[in-house]
């Protein structure tokens, strides 16, 4: 059994991929208007989490807020 605790790393892929579910979330639940700085920082997100070779999970995560919210 793996009793190893989270590393820091884990912790903040976990948080950007709920951060990233709970805007796109929000955007379409609540039909919110919002604008072009949304997508844009998706794509900074996707870049940077590339650049960082952050994990697969977390970059479908951002892949996917991208494409519901039509981009």
């Amino acid at each position: 059994m793996d009793t190893e605790p989270e590393k820091m790393d884990d912790i903040f892929e976990k948080v950007l991929r709920q951060a990233v579910t709970k805007t796109v979330t929000s955007v379409l639940d609540e039909d919110l208007y919002w604008d072009e700085d949304i997508i844009a920082r998706l794509m900074n997100y996707e870049i940077r989490a590339r650049q960082e070779e952050l994990g697969s999970q977390t970059l479908q995560v951002i892949q996917s807020g991208k494409r519901l919210l039509g981009k």
